[in-house]
């Protein structure tokens, strides 16, 4: 997609580790990630909408530019816990990388 996406995509993840997102622990069973192979670390990251108000409004745009880019409606972003690459969900229970 670009290094103008890489960049955005380094710096989501950025956020995502510094502030342990997702809020909620809960695991996505049998969703295998295309990174590293682990089944058992995905989890879904919230939507910018229910992110808690902590966030200062540089995180907040960085990642609501990127959830714009990757979720349509029938898809949502998520993150493996293990290698803590973002990925992008789809309803059919399927993990697609964000960099090909």
């Amino acid at each position: 997609m670009g290094d103008k996406f890489e960049q955005l995509l380094i710096k989501t993840k950025q956020i995502v580790i510094e502030n342990d997102l997702p809020q909620t622990d809960v695991a996505l069973y049998g969703i295998r990630c295309p990174y590293c192979g682990k089944s058992d670390r995905i989890r879904e990251l919230e939507s910018p909408e229910k992110l808690s108000p902590r966030f200062d409004s540089e995180q907040l745009g960085i990642y609501l530019s990127l959830w714009k880019i990757i979720s349509p409606p029938a898809q949502t972003l998520g993150v493996c816990k293990f290698c803590q690459n973002l990925i992008k969900l789809s309803g059919n229970d399927a993990a697609e990388p964000l960099l090909e």
